[in-house]
């Protein structure tokens, strides 16, 4: 710390002289930090479009891709028995030729009327007031309940609904209806109703509303006392975990087919359809018998021939099974090293004959001989890491076992892809795989005479896969692709067999389902009454709502334009050299009107003629203009076809412009090959017959194409400018400003020192006036005793 010393002696304002200095020394640090705020700036700049490209992203996907982008209507012959809404995927009519059931729900209402001690209980009743109730003290009791869904199929989990005996049956009655169970009960009069919310008929003729006794959730056990509870209620009976039955499914013919559903709202062939009422019931039940018998037939003769086909499976998976076994053990050799880990058998798999013969004169539990060995670093680390029963196992392993372990272990610690090479090799291949000396290089496979796609697959391999096939000899190789094909074939006949005893098990429950089926269907038809007079066939159709697209159309180019005008501004936008960002010395002297009037000039033009944007805006652009050969009418696979065409001025950047007539009259033509033009799945790379010629083509629609260079764009943003939650290193920008950083606390160190030298001089200055003055105090005392 230098001593300051002001100019008491010179009569100098020294402190305003350093200042003036230090203003002159420190202009390359103001010039540095304002260099950083303005790529500060720029990083938000490009950050804010980045932003505004995510929001439209968003904007496409949620608007015109998950909602749909074909709004179609729906329209019922007969919306007294059935009526429907149009989802974008509807194509073509559906015919309901009648509907001989509704679904309903399964009820059960209580056997007796519930009594307390009071006399006939009320929703006041506590539950241990209940005549023949067993629930008393203050602990908690759990109903656990499972019930049909809306998809038709039984809860996988039980609900867990909480009581005390303290309760009272309508406390009890809400905490069941508000629960997430899908059961409804109510109380009154002295009966308890319990019913599933869900339609439907459970398969199996297992009950809608089911009581679990105990179940384990998170390692908790739970044990079910809702038999008990509702036994006295009087619904369901002791013992049983039956609560609710009788649950019916709709059952209807839809376009000449039979058929049924858990519910009376369904999706079918792109309709949202509701069945009101039934009609048509004995024709609809008469062609459901008919269909039933023929169902039933055919499963009768399905059973036998798949019980015959498990049998010859079975032979056959067995044999391939130890054709395997066999393959596996001469492979396997004398490996009987069970204590090893699969770690120690992955430090195996990496060594080559050399490496196994240095280990083979370790002593694996002495770390300090591991490390002094000529083994790889990861090899010695894999080792050192081994547990101590590993260490010994392999101390004790002679020659021959060692060297089968590691031939075992390389072929465990193979890929599927490393183990699929084999399977078209023959044994001439096997030798030239064996013969590649180095298998880490590619051009050492490149030059092999295996074929190009052995070489690719090769290659594709990591550099430890082609390691651990390095070590191998061409001998081991064929044991190991004999292990590798025996294993195939029988996985191949394991899959065949367990496919047809799900086919066998599928085929024996719908025999019962038709058997009961058929026999419902019977009975229904014995108490159905003749119909009077036969309702036409309701048909559903749907038209595309040419207003509505044309209004999404719309909105989107409105959009599109909006976000591509501003960042074509920005391009453009002038670039004032004259100002700097503002020092804080600076600001000091300004009005905040004036600060904020004069960063928007030096803001201005930050990203003027980026490339980044220009190639992003670029590649968005050519999009315009791309056909589609994906959609089935070449009339309107480009945008230019159906009336969107990019504008004719230069200036206006890319923006699109709509022929409205245009564009209405493909939407009335052909409203599915538009649908398909903007939003068809498709793929980057799809191969497709064009004119009779298979190409490789992007057969993605617009909008897909369009996210797909947006995404492109962010990326390249991205990479110089990060995001929110990027570290400064991460990206171009980022590592400029840390740079800047660096060099910024380094000119303020030498200017902390140039400043301290200053005033160090100064100070030296003043105490030399300081001393001539003194002097010239004492010459002139003298001279006036003289």
């Amino acid at each position: 710390m230098v001593n300051r010393i002001g100019g008491l002696a010179s009569g100098m304002d020294i402190d305003a002289l350093v200042a003036k200095l230090m203003a002159a020394e420190r202009t390359p640090l103001t010039k540095l930090q304002q260099k950083k705020q303005t790529s500060e700036w720029t990083r938000d700049a490009y950050r804010s479009i980045n932003a505004k490209l995510k929001t439209f992203d968003t904007y496409i996907a949620d608007n015109l891709l998950i909602k749909g982008f074909n709004t179609k209507t729906a329209t019922s012959s007969n919306s007294k028995y059935v009526t429907a809404t149009a989802t974008s995927s509807a194509s073509g009519n559906l015919t309901i030729e009648g509907v001989s059931q509704l679904a309903t729900a399964g009820k059960t209402v209580g056997s007796k009327q519930v009594n307390s001690n009071a006399g006939v209980a009320t929703g006041s009743t506590k539950i241990s007031d209940i005549e023949g109730s067993t629930f008393t003290g203050t602990g908690e009791y759990s109903i656990l309940l499972k019930a049909i869904k809306s998809d038709g199929t039984l809860a996988s989990e039980a609900t867990e609904v909480k009581f005390k005996a303290t309760d009272t049956i309508d406390d009890v009655m809400k905490k069941i209806n508000s629960s997430n169970a899908g059961v409804t009960a109510f109380f009154e009069n002295g009966k308890l109703s319990v019913a599933a919310k869900n339609t439907g008929e459970l398969a199996g003729n297992a009950a809608e509303v089911q009581l679990v006794t105990e179940q384990t959730k998170n390692g908790v056990k739970v044990e079910g006392t809702g038999n008990a509870l509702f036994s006295v209620l009087g619904v369901g009976s002791p013992g049983s975990t039956d609560l609710v039955d009788g649950g019916s499914n709709a059952i209807f013919r839809v376009n000449g087919i039979d058929t049924e559903r858990s519910t009376n709202t369904f999706t079918m062939g792109g309709y949202n359809i509701t069945l009101n009422e039934t009609f048509n019931s004995k024709a609809t039940i008469e062609t459901r018998i008919k269909t039933l018998e023929e169902l039933l037939a055919a499963t009768k003769l399905a059973i036998p021939d798949l019980e015959t086909k498990i049998s010859t499976l079975t032979g056959e998976a067995a044999t391939a099974k130890d054709l395997y076994d066999n393959a596996l053990k001469i492979f396997n050799g004398a490996n009987t090293s069970s204590a090893l880990s699969a770690a120690g058998k992955k430090v195996l798999a990496t060594m080559n004959k050399e490496q196994l013969a240095t280990l083979d004169n370790l002593d694996l539990t002495d770390n300090a001989a591991i490390e002094a060995s000529d083994l790889t670093d990861a090899q010695k680390k894999a080792l050192k890491a081994l547990k101590t029963e590993e260490k010994e196992a392999l101390n004790s392993s002679l020659t021959n076992e060692l060297n089968d372990l590691q031939r075992f272990s390389a072929y465990e610690n193979l890929s599927t892809t490393s183990k699929n090479i084999f399977m078209n090799m023959d044994p001439a291949d096997i030798e030239k795989l064996a013969n590649i000396s180095d298998l880490t290089s590619n051009d050492e496979i490149d030059s092999s005479d295996l074929t190009d796609d052995q070489k690719k697959a090769l290659k594709s391999l990591s550099s430890e896969q082609r390691q651990i096939l390095g070590n191998i000899s061409s001998e081991d190789l064929k044991g190991m692709q004999e292990v590798i094909n025996t294993k195939n074939a029988y996985d191949i006949k394991n899959t065949e067999l367990t496919t047809k005893i799900q086919q066998l098990e599928t085929a024996k429950s719908n025999e019962i389902k038709y058997t009961k089926d058929l026999a419902d269907a019977k009975n229904a038809l014995a108490n159905t009454p003749a119909d009077g007079t036969t309702v036409p066939n309701v048909t559903l159709s749907s038209t595309t709502d040419v207003d509505d697209m044309m209004k999404k159309i719309k909105e989107f180019v409105t959009m599109y334009n909006g976000l591509v005008k501003e960042m074509n501004d920005q391009t453009k936008e002038k670039k004032y050299r004259d100002y700097s960002p503002l020092t804080d010395e600076q600001r000091k002297e300004m009005s905040e009107n004036e600060i904020k009037l004069w960063e928007e000039k030096a803001k201005s033009g930050l990203l003027r003629s980026d490339s980044i944007l220009r190639s992003g805006l670029a590649g968005m652009r050519g999009l315009i203009y791309e056909s589609n050969p994906a959609v089935s009418n070449p009339k309107y696979n480009t945008l230019f076809n159906i009336g969107i065409t990019s504008s004719k001025s230069y200036n206006d950047g890319g923006t699109l412009e709509i022929d409205e007539e245009k564009l209405r009259k493909a939407l009335e033509d052909d409203p599915d090959a538009v649908t398909a033009l903007f939003t068809n799945k498709g793929d980057k790379q799809d191969t497709i017959s064009v004119d009779g010629v298979e190409k490789t083509v992007d057969t993605r629609g617009f909008l897909l194409k369009l996210r797909g260079s947006m995404d492109k764009f962010k990326l390249d943003i991205e990479k110089k400018a990060g995001n929110a939650s990027s570290v400064d290193n991460s990206y171009s920008i980022g590592k400029s400003l840390v740079d800047m950083d660096k060099r910024i606390d380094t000119w303020k160190d030498k200017l902390e020192k140039i400043e301290a030298r200053y005033w160090k001089q100064f100070s030296a200055m003043e105490k030399a006036i300081n001393k001539a003055n003194s002097q010239s105090g004492i010459f002139a005392q003298f001279g006036g005793q003289g």
